[in-house]
């Protein structure tokens, strides 16, 4: 009477057992194919460097390929003047706005203690969100800086430093009302300035949307980064480090830094259409140019810098002339800013061996001021970004010459206006600046060393950036970004990617511990661990306040990113069968009710330890979901409310913690001898949830800052 049902269960289990691990493994791979996409699609972050967790590390022969071309110079020993800059300008600049899907440019040269030339280009406002369409007008305009701020903001200091009421080699916190945390040695305004200070990077609540405005204090106070290199020795770009310097200004002026900047620096150098004001006064404001994505996307709202002094700077073009001209020297006395021998002492590097080790025979920071000098032709400067302006400035002051330019769109590509500045700073250097003969290699910096192989050898391997959170979730940053150092047969390197770049670049020794870009101007300098066979390098400096530090084994993303994803196919497999297997043992109870009844308290206890196991792989999924989604809205600056990742943490600490009921799972599976198979999926779900444990005991995951 009961028999009915009776074959139906037993015919039915063992097909569901079947089919159970095939669309578990298919809804693996489908899962996975979202963070797998996602590493691809990132490969290049917003600063043009390539993601090499997709790379495994070059091999030899790869490295022995024929290297990439040269980087291309024009031809110079063409005249300075208005007419021909401004032809050269529209072809390089002008044209190129419809290509890149920029909507619009503002430039400025400045040559022999005049403006030469101002030119704007395409539009201010497109339109797009219902108001007139507004053409660049160079005088009139007003881009956002970006970084481009800071050296405004060092010329305030240094007059203070002038006026006998800062010292650069002081303690700054002398000068502070509230308690720095320095563990690994004193702040000075030299470190402040030249990014030496060891701060690890922050990113949190950088740019803002207006009624997100900080106070000056608050910016540098509330959740200060911690130091983690000594200071001087590790240059580490910081907006943090040039945010306290303008603080410190701030407090020894006792005026507020904006008021500071614009009484002492702007309005006596004629900069009638510039501030750090935020928001701008209205006449300013109706001036201000709208960022873009790209020209075909409605505009962003006005984007508010918390860290002041660092960037949030509004300037017209032609402002910006008169600042490279106080800066060359050639403003009348009475607009002058900074006496010679400060004007000096700012354009010179600030640091030396004593500091920096090795790293100083590369590009060293000036006082705020880049140091992008060329063999044959001295230059200084700065670049500067927001989410959708982005800006460069470069000064030669053997030529009295210089050069601002400032976009107010990213472009369609993720390169598109570093490219485009880059074409602008080199190819006006080029055209102008350099003898004809200046693509002759002996005139860009010397032959290469012939002894280069076991200095490339000693370069091997996987570097991260010092510009990184360290102590925080941020850490999971630095498995983005890395770059592959591979040496060449010929004793060249093979740099993946090279710097500000998505491509390789391959640099030949030319000095001790000093390489540089073959057929270009592009240098890096080592430091080395170690003597002899034994020697390696542990950090290479580029573009003076940039540095690739040797990752150690567990911070290689070619080898920890698969170890996760494997851990994540066994957890996503695990939880898809979950539910499965509970339907399949629904139907067992239903034809088996006295063989359940029987073995219950058994079975309370093994489902007991099982589900407490997949809540916490459960857990560790969404956890390692939310943590993907915290990069994503940190690489784009946007905020993450400590709330969420406290969240985030309780997730994560419960995948860890269900190890231990996991365990119990094996145990007891071994005990009532269900098989290789079932005993195996343990097995790996237990080194699945340990080796994600380890992930995020690693990479800060569990940190009691969540402050990045």
């Amino acid at each position: 009477m009961t028999s009915t049902p009776l074959p139906t269960a037993p015919r039915t289990a063992p097909r569901a057992r079947r089919l159970l691990p095939r669309l578990a493994a298919a809804a693996a791979v489908v899962a996975l194919s979202v963070p797998l996409a996602a590493c691809s699609a990132g490969a290049a972050d917003p600063a043009g460097a390539a993601d090499p967790a997709t790379a495994t590390g070059a091999t030899s022969p790869a490295a022995d390929t024929a290297p990439p071309s040269a980087p291309q110079h024009q031809p110079g020993g063409r005249s300075l003047t208005q007419d021909d800059v401004d032809a050269w300008l529209d072809g390089a600049v002008g044209s190129a706005l419809q290509t890149t899907g920029i909507p619009g440019a503002t430039v400025s040269v400045v040559s022999d203690g005049r403006l030469l030339t101002a030119r704007g280009y395409g539009l201010a406002d497109t339109g797009t969100e219902g108001s007139p369409a507004r053409p660049v007008d160079p005088e009139d305009t007003l881009f956002r800086i970006g970084s481009v701020s800071k050296v405004v903001s060092a010329t305030a200091i240094m007059q203070l430093v002038e006026q006998g009421e800062l010292d650069l080699d002081a303690d700054v916190q002398q000068y502070l009302d509230f308690d720095l945390d320095t563990p690994k040695g004193a702040v000075t305004l030299r470190h402040l300035l030249t990014h030496t200070a060891g701060f690890e990077e922050v990113i949190s609540g950088l740019i803002g949307t207006p009624g997100s405005e900080q106070t000056l204090r608050e910016a540098v106070s509330e959740a200060p980064p911690a130091q983690v290199y000594e200071p001087g020795t590790t240059p580490a770009y910081s907006n943090y480090g040039a945010t306290l310097a303008g603080y410190v200004a701030e407090r020894v002026s006792g005026r507020p830094f904006a008021e500071l900047v614009q009484d002492e620096v702007l309005d006596p150098a004629g900069m009638t259409s510039s501030s750090f004001e935020q928001p701008l006064p209205a006449d300013l404001d109706a001036r201000l140019a709208k960022g873009y994505p790209d020209d075909s996307k409605p505009a962003y709202p006005t984007e508010v810098v918390n860290a002041a002094p660092a960037g949030a700077m509004s300037a017209s073009a032609t402002d910006m002339a008169r600042f490279m001209l106080a800066h060359l020297g050639d403003l009348p006395a009475e607009q002058s800013l900074l006496e010679p021998a400060t004007l000096d002492e700012m354009h010179s590097p600030a640091l030396d061996a004593d500091q920096l080790g090795t790293l100083a025979v590369g590009q060293r920071m000036d006082l705020a001021f880049f140091d992008d000098s060329t063999p044959g032709l001295p230059a200084f400067g700065h670049d500067g970004d927001t989410q959708v302006f982005h800006s460069a400035m470069r000064m030669f002051p053997d030529a009295d010459a210089g050069i601002f330019v400032s976009f107010n769109g990213s472009g369609r590509a993720a390169t598109d206006t570093l490219d485009l500045r880059t074409t602008v700073l080199q190819g006006f250097a080029d055209r102008y600046l350099r003898e004809a003969s200046a693509d002759d290699d002996t005139t860009r910096g010397g032959a290469a060393r012939s002894d280069g192989t076991a200095a490339a050898a000693a370069m091997a391997g996987v570097y991260t950036s010092s510009r990184s959170p360290v102590t925080n979730p941020g850490a999971l940053l630095a498995l983005s970004g890395q770059t592959t150092i591979v040496p060449r047969s010929d004793g060249t390197v093979a740099v993946t990617p090279k710097p500000l770049a998505t491509t390789t670049g391959v640099y030949e020794l030319v000095d001790d511990h000093l390489w540089r870009e073959v057929g270009g101007d592009a240098l890096l300098a080592t430091r080395t661990d170690g003597e002899g066979d034994d020697a390696t390098v542990s950090a290479i400096s580029w573009g003076a306040s940039f540095t690739m530090l040797r990752a150690q084994p567990w911070q290689v993303a070619s080898a920890v990113l698969p170890l996760v994803l494997v851990s994540v196919a066994v957890l996503l497999v695990s939880v898809v069968a979950w539910p499965t297997a509970a339907l399949v043992g629904l139907g067992r109870r239903t034809g088996r009710r006295d063989l359940v009844v029987a073995r219950r308290p058994e079975t309370g206890r093994r489902r007991r330890a099982l589900l407490l196991s997949r809540l916490g792989q459960v857990a560790t999924l969404l956890a390692l979901v939310g943590w993907g989604i915290t990069a994503v809205q940190a690489m784009a600056f946007q905020d993450v409310s400590a709330g969420s990742l406290r969240v985030l943490q309780v997730l994560q600490l419960a995948g860890v913690v269900a190890i231990v009921p996991a365990a119990v799972a094996v145990v007891q599976a071994v005990r009532e001898r269900r098989g290789w198979a079932s005993v195996t999926g343990r097995v790996l779900v237990v080194a699945a949830l340990v080796a994600l444990a380890v992930f995020a005991v690693t990479w800060r995951l569990l940190s009691p800052s969540v402050s990045f």
